[in-house]
């Protein structure tokens, strides 16, 4: 049990996790680590464990974009998408966001933490008036739907049901975290360490050729190439299936709703090597904030050596701030 337990808290890296440590250590310390404010001050803790589970409209709009589509390609898959049935699926998580907008508008967010409670709206919790965006959020949320409809990538699904050896679709409400986890044992310096991926959809078509792809509903990136998540998945696949890349046509994109614009391409030696040596600069990175170095015990050193951003465009929108200027002036 001492083992089970001791693994369950080793350090973890996942992409959110290396993006929000760049982003400002401070908000790290507060997203993966409030437990550690509880002998300096219990009202932040809790003020920190109840934002931690909040999450902006915009956010829960991505959210809802990921689960409409997920639901919508696996009734493709089973052959029973008609009209009626996409209306019945944009009807659904229409209604599923509006009973969780009444729910974070109504909820009493002065009574603190509550762990049987955690969803909720960042913007509610500031008192916010977001009425006005709703509406609108869920709008982009079937539009983004409508346009993969109307693109061919609908198209393409539909081919790679009928064709591929096998095709993946991720569960996004019901996540498997046994199944993210990337086993890195043959890494001597990954060993000990926690890595969660998991791909929005994937395609096996034989032995020799995969499919991988993030659907993304957020500002689309200027650069090209193969992202990091993607090698990331890619990286998942080479070490559960002993796949040699040699031999082997492996693509993968990151696909933009609602323009469908792609970012991506083959994903070579080089960027799997690359993504390994990433990893483990990552890694590093994160043991500097741990007591000791340590990521077995995943204790992080004092509040005081996790640096806030100096953006303050980066403060005013953190979900944080409240939290960030009540533990700044305990310092």
């Amino acid at each position: 049990m001492a083992d089970y337990h001791q693994r369950q808290n080793t350090l973890t890296w996942s992409t959110t996790r290396i993006t929000v440590l760049e982003y400002c250590n401070k908000k790290y310390f507060f997203n993966y680590y409030p437990h550690a404010l509880k002998d300096v001050d219990q009202k932040v803790r809790l003020d920190a464990l109840l934002l931690k589970n909040l999450k902006s409209l915009d956010m829960r709009m991505g959210e809802k974009t990921h689960h409409l589509l997920s639901d919508y390609l696996k009734a493709l898959k089973k052959g029973e998408i008609t009209d009626e049935k996409i209306q019945e699926l944009k009807q659904w998580i229409a209604a599923e966001m509006g009973e969780e907008f009444e729910i974070s508008k109504n909820r009493d967010y002065s009574a603190g933490y509550d762990r049987e409670q955690r969803f909720g709206l960042s913007e509610h919790f500031y008192g916010e008036d977001i009425d006005g965006a709703f509406e609108g959020a869920i709008k982009k949320v079937w539009n983004n739907l409508d346009a993969f409809i109307e693109s061919e990538w609908n198209e393409k699904v539909q081919e790679y049901f009928k064709k591929a050896k096998t095709v993946f679709i991720e569960s996004p409400r019901q996540k498997d975290f046994e199944s993210m986890k990337l086993k890195l044992g043959s890494i001597p310096e990954l060993r000990n360490i926690n890595v969660m991926a998991s791909p929005d959809f994937g395609v096996i078509f034989d032995d020799k050729k995969y499919l991988i792809i993030d659907w993304k509903s957020g500002q689309e990136k200027m650069d090209d190439g193969v992202s990091d998540q993607i090698k990331i998945y890619a990286l998942i696949l080479i070490l559960k299936n002993g796949i040699l890349l040699d031999d082997t046509e492996m693509v993968g994109y990151e696909v933009y709703l609602p323009s469908l614009n792609k970012i991506g391409g083959k994903i070579t030696k080089a960027d799997i090597d690359g993504i390994i040596e990433k990893l483990k600069e990552d890694v590093e990175y994160q043991k500097q904030f741990l007591i000791d170095g340590d990521v077995f015990k995943n204790e992080p050193l004092p509040h005081t050596s996790f640096a806030r951003t100096k953006s303050e465009k980066k403060c005013a929108s953190c979900t944080f701030r409240k939290v960030c200027q009540e533990l700044k002036e305990l310092e």
